[in-house]
């Protein structure tokens, strides 16, 4: 029997974080399952899901991490995994949504605002500042009873008042033309 434990990790960029960090939970005989990993702006940051011996506790898990703190300055935060997810069906269609425009407070949230009036869901968002303009892009699960046209004009006349150009692209076809 296993035990699951959330674990987050935060530091300023540089080389070797994933190495310590895995090499302190394999030592506490860990089992990684699943991670999430970017660098954004200069900061390392890590999602994980990980299973450990029945004995190791959130304290267990700390404490190793904490020995990197000491060396690197880190964050760490350990929470036990309650109730695994089950995956569920999809509701509908995965699509890719690009924004772009002036860099400007609240952009994000207009975005994000719209599709939960809408139930749409967020499975993934990325954005990046670059010489004054904004980017974000979106993978939504958009349900199948939406007429994604309307959705389209609707979402562009929503956000034009905050400069953004939008585009909604079904997940297959964006990956099929943006892949190298």
């Amino acid at each position: 029997m296993s035990k699951e434990f959330v674990i987050s990790v935060m530091f300023r960029d540089q080389v070797g974080i994933v190495a310590d960090v895995t090499t302190a939970i394999a030592d506490l005989q860990g089992d990684l399952e699943d991670i999430s990993q970017t660098v954004m702006r200069g900061y390392f940051t890590m999602l994980m899901v990980a299973s450990f011996p029945d004995q190791t506790t959130a304290a267990d898990i700390r404490r190793a991490l904490d020995g990197l703190d000491n060396e690197k300055g880190a964050t760490f935060g350990v929470m036990d995994f309650v109730g695994k997810c089950q995956p569920q069906p999809p509701k509908g269609e995965l699509y890719m949504l690009t924004a772009a425009g002036p860099d400007a407070p609240g952009q994000v949230a207009a975005i994000a605002r719209y599709f939960h009036e809408r139930d749409i869901n967020i499975v993934d968002l990325a954005t990046t500042p670059n010489q004054g303009e904004y980017l974000m892009i979106f993978l939504v699960e958009i349900p199948a009873d939406t007429d994604v046209s309307k959705l389209k004009r609707s979402l562009q006349l929503d956000v034009a008042r905050l400069g953004l150009k939008v585009e909604i692209r079904h997940h297959a076809l964006f990956r099929k033309t943006n892949e190298i």
